[in-house]
């Protein structure tokens, strides 16, 4: 079975780069004859390499248009040369719009995922972007054989898009329990920093909507060190705002990390917060709990699939920054509650999110399809 993934994510020049897209690719490779994967290239030159059964291909980056039109053209190509079964769109606007187009034209079933909060009711249809966006998706959705979603949130948001249940597939993301494994970090080679206080963690990209603020607001009542691991358009506006919250020296920005550097990321931290506004998974939260590591997170999107408040951590409202400091504090001020919720998150994740089991789940998506 040879299928082919579309998706307008801008890839490294050096795509092996990219550690955690090939980790995923190589999994899947293990399922199928041939894997095609049609991303956007970081300029104007097309590249593509070859891995065994896996061929990445990088589309020109020449906006929406230019990236359909020839993601189109060479998904075309490639049914012709080698009969691809399924056509996938990883993100339902450039991947969503090809993927229909190629199965008006060659009749192959196509599979939609739709990984983020598209549809979710606040601020849909406030301006045409959103407008159009929704649109593209409920298009290629209801011509699609299936649809994958992340979380119960996404879930229940494609479902009131009018989209039948029978075609809906939770599949949720996965962490790798090896690679996020708490004890190859339990020994005095591995000690970071200054310890004599509590280190607060965020790991992820730096822009709007990730509640970063909120975050800084609830830092400054309470004084404790953090970290941020990441970047984004947002971090000139955030280090201004620790400035005039006389927290800069509280803050230490350690830049973008590689996902193989995750877990060393992690395991400096001692409470990982992540105070979204909107979310479809939580994939840096999944992977703090594989490190046992007690999460404060918003009770927003698919957060809930992972966090059980109270149980493996807390959740809290979004733009609360109140809520969110007490909460910090009250696992500042508990070593035995933050080694329970460590435990119980890692337990957690790896009964539900387990990584060859995720892939395993992800794959059958598209088998049932042959």
């Amino acid at each position: 079975m040879n299928v082919c993934f579309i998706g307008k994510h801008k890839y490294p020049k050096d795509i092996f780069s990219n550690e955690q897209d090939m980790k995923t690719w190589r999994s899947m490779g293990a399922y199928f004859g041939k894997l095609f994967i049609i991303a956007e290239s970081p300029n104007l030159f097309f590249y593509s390499v070859k891995e065994n059964n896996i061929r990445i291909y990088l589309i020109p980056r020449l906006g929406y248009p230019g990236f359909v039109f020839f993601s189109v053209i060479l998904g075309f190509y490639l049914n012709l040369k080698y009969k691809i079964n399924v056509f996938d769109a990883s993100e339902i606007a450039g991947g969503g719009t090809a993927v229909a187009v190629l199965k008006f034209f060659t009749g192959k079933p196509t599979v939609i995922e739709v990984q983020g909060e598209v549809f979710r009711k606040p601020g849909n249809g406030q301006n045409l972007k959103s407008r159009l966006l929704k649109w593209i998706g409920c298009f290629a959705m209801k011509h699609a054989a299936r649809i994958r979603v992340i979380s119960r949130a996404i879930f229940n948001q494609v479902r009131e898009q009018g989209i039948p249940e029978s075609k809906i597939r939770l599949v949720s993301l996965r962490v790798d329990l090896y690679l996020f494994n708490p004890n190859l970090w339990k020994s005095d080679f591995y000690t970071f920093g200054d310890k004599m206080g509590i280190t607060i963690g965020y790991i992820g990209r730096l822009i709007d909507g990730k509640g970063l603020e909120d975050l800084f607001e609830a830092i400054s009542k309470l004084k404790f060190q953090i970290l941020i691991f990441g970047n984004g358009p947002l971090e000139a506006k955030l280090k201004k705002m620790a400035e005039d919250l006389n927290i800069a020296d509280k803050v230490e920005w350690r830049g973008f990390m590689p996902y193989s550097k995750v877990s060393e990321a992690l395991a400096q931290i001692d409470i990982f917060v992540y105070p979204s506004w909107h979310e479809g998974f939580g994939r840096s939260i999944m992977e703090a709990m594989a490190m046992e590591k007690p999460v404060v997170a918003t009770n927003v999107g698919g957060i809930p699939d992972l966090v059980k408040d109270g149980e493996n951590g807390f959740l809290v409202e979004p733009h609360k920054p109140e809520e969110l400091a007490k909460k910090i504090k009250i696992l500042t001020e508990d070593k035995e509650l933050r080694e329970k919720f460590g435990k119980a998150g890692r337990k957690w994740v790896a009964k539900n999110f387990e990584w060859n089991e995720g892939i395993k789940k992800f794959a059958q998506l598209f088998l049932e399809l042959k």
